[in-house]
């Protein structure tokens, strides 16, 4: 069985591929004329690769969410299937979401207010 430090090793390397994954696509993206739909797109799919789930139930390491998902629910003769690992990504991408729009929101209302003034003078 593995140990933390064979965990700690694989996660270094799994990030820096989806980072490079990452980097890639918005160097395919960076053309499109909507920033937010790009991204959107980038965040969901940071969020897609990089959530972590327990690798196994009786296990305490981390293992990528989407990799577990896939595991047992194409593999293992689970009760929970694909939803060990999908329910921590969809959590994951409504609150990365929410939290895209609250601060999309809050930059608009810091770049409005100073226009704002300027016209009363």
């Amino acid at each position: 069985m593995y140990n933390a430090e064979n965990y700690l090793w694989g996660w270094i390397a799994y990030t820096s591929g989806v980072m490079c994954l990452l980097w890639v696509a918005w160097c395919l993206l960076r053309n499109i004329r909507f920033a937010t739909f790009r991204q959107l797109l980038l965040l969901v799919s940071a969020i897609f690769f990089l959530t972590p789930v327990t690798a196994y139930t009786d296990n305490p390491y981390l293992a990528p969410a989407f990799f577990v998902s896939l595991y047992e629910g194409l593999i293992a003769n689970g009760d929970v299937g694909f939803q060990r690992g999908a329910a921590p990504i969809l959590v994951f991408t409504v609150f990365g979401l929410i939290g895209y729009g609250l601060i999309r929101l809050i930059l608009w209302r810091f770049k409005r207010a100073p226009k704002d003034e300027t016209k009363g003078h």
